[in-house]
């Protein structure tokens, strides 16, 4: 489903924030408006260009700076980020959703506009012009960047005193890119119908969250930095920090027992390495879903996550990623401030431990060559890895930089396909990005209670030919199923 900035979107507004006042459509509260504060927290998505494009971007950011919302009368609410310089990667939230902001209050009224103030907008990208040929084609990977400004939503936003809500503010990735074939050559931000917004939660057709729900947000990394009761806080690299709670639904990995610690919340340990999923809750909370810890050698310090770009070189035990995610080491880091979303790092491994697969309880597929191997050969164009840095060159320029290291292990894979089969709880997909060098339908499972929906609230609600992104472990060919899903987002 494409989102446009339009009348409709000030329709969903109006009807959101009419709940618990009176008025007239398309004229705002006229009682019950003023005074008193709202709570609102907001989520940032995207829409993905059509797979037909055969586009290779591995990484889409931007530096959201401030959301502002414009009332019909006085002055400008400022909406407090997650954090004071947001790094949005849009080809992310294609299929995750990110906190943008949670449990803000701004004062009851009426709205007429959101302002997203960004920077830095820059796109990484290659091309293949050879269908079936895996790897970015020689000397095309490269980044294209674009200006600094503003977007604006004209809304007829009409919002009560006490009431709690959620906003999804979403991109067009496809109307920000100007191309010539599979090039990318450049990306304007500011451009019409790039973002648009829509209420949440949304309706029980187009999600498979239970009232009280929001958003899904998955495969938050990074930092734990405080745990208290059942509380803990997680620092990210790029969004700020999320802080979840644990229930008696939570679950625990079973790697919390390779690390010698309890299947439940005593295995949340602070300034170690984890990854979460969370429930946005109603009113700005989130619920702790899944803890996964990172193996003991990645547990700590600093840490680079990207994309795999190249055929490994089975001769230098070198391959090219990338970035798309990272952990900074709480002291000493190598790659704090020096290691941005979507740069290019050429990894070497020297005498490599045994690959891992950080699988947060998916199934992994049976015949897989990845898990405990040491040779780059069995590293694949199009996964995605999280790489424990031992020494580290930042790029500089055109010239990617270097990574050091000895341990590494399988991360999940953002991208966006054809749905072909559309059945449960496997299905086929085909029209994959053109650098993972697949021009046949691939069979992906998915895992019991482990797999967020948006767009949709059953797999079998895609039709076949429709689009979706998904976040999945990438495992093969030859293995089949090919992927395992741990999200799917309905387009």
């Amino acid at each position: 489903m494409t989102r446009q900035t339009s009348a409709t979107t000030v329709l969903i507004f109006a009807c959101l924030f009419l709940q618990s006042c009176s008025g007239v459509p398309g004229g705002g509260c006229t009682a019950n408006c003023g005074g008193g504060n709202a709570s609102i927290s907001l989520v940032l998505t995207a829409t993905p260009p059509s797979p037909t494009a055969q586009l290779s971007i591995q990484a889409f950011t931007a530096t959201i700076a401030g959301i502002t919302l414009t009332p019909a009368t006085g002055a400008a609410v400022n909406v407090t980020l997650n954090s004071s310089a947001y790094i949005a990667d849009f080809n992310r939230v294609t299929s995750d959703s990110t906190v943008l902001a949670a449990q803000v209050s701004v004062p009851a009224g009426n709205y007429t506009q959101v302002m997203i103030t960004f920077s830095a907008p820059r796109v990484t990208f290659c091309t293949q012009a050879n269908p079936g040929v895996p790897g970015c084609a020689a000397g095309t990977l490269q980044s294209v960047t674009g200006a600094a400004g503003t977007a604006t939503i004209s809304t007829s936003l009409s919002i009560a005193a006490n009431q709690q809500s959620g906003i999804a503010l979403n991109a067009d990735i496809g109307n920000a890119l100007t191309l010539n074939g599979q090039t990318v050559t450049a990306v304007n931000l500011g451009a019409a119908n790039i973002f648009s917004a829509t209420t949440l939660p949304r309706s029980s057709t187009l999600t498979d969250l239970a009232s009280g729900e929001l958003s899904h947000v998955d495969d938050v990394m990074g930092l734990v930095t405080s745990v208290s009761g059942s509380t803990l806080t997680i620092q990210t690299s790029t969004r700020g920090n999320i802080t979840a709670t644990a229930n008696s639904s939570t679950q625990f990995s079973a790697d919390c027992t390779l690390l010698g610690f309890a299947v439940d919340f005593t295995c949340v340990k602070a300034n170690t390495i984890a990854i979460v999923d969370a429930l946005l809750n109603a009113d700005g909370t989130l619920t702790l879903v899944f803890y996964q810890p990172l193996p003991a050698a990645l547990f700590t310090g600093d840490l680079l996550e990207g994309v795999v770009t190249s055929v490994p070189n089975s001769v230098t035990d070198q391959f090219t990623v990338v970035v798309t995610d990272s952990v900074f080491a709480a002291s000493g880091s190598l790659l704090s401030g020096q290691l941005h979303l979507g740069d290019q790092i050429v990894v070497t491994l020297s005498s490599p431990n045994p690959f891992q697969i950080v699988s947060k309880g998916l199934q992994i597929p049976t015949g897989s060559t990845f898990q405990n191997s040491t040779s780059v050969a069995d590293i694949l164009p199009g996964q995605t890895v999280a790489v424990a840095v031992s020494a580290f060159t930042a790029q500089s320029g055109t010239t990617p930089g270097t990574a050091s290291s000895q341990n590494l292990a399988l991360r999940f894979t953002r991208f966006t396909a054809v749905m072909s089969t559309p059945t449960s709880p496997q299905f086929n997909a085909t029209t994959f990005p053109s650098f993972f060098g697949i021009t046949t339908p691939q069979l992906f499972q998915t895992t019991s209670g482990r797999l967020s929906l948006d767009g949709v609230s059953g797999l079998t609600s895609i039709p076949g030919g429709g689009t979706f992104s998904t976040t999945a472990l990438y495992v093969g060919p030859p293995v089949a199923p090919t992927f395992s899903a741990l999200s799917v987002r309905a387009h």
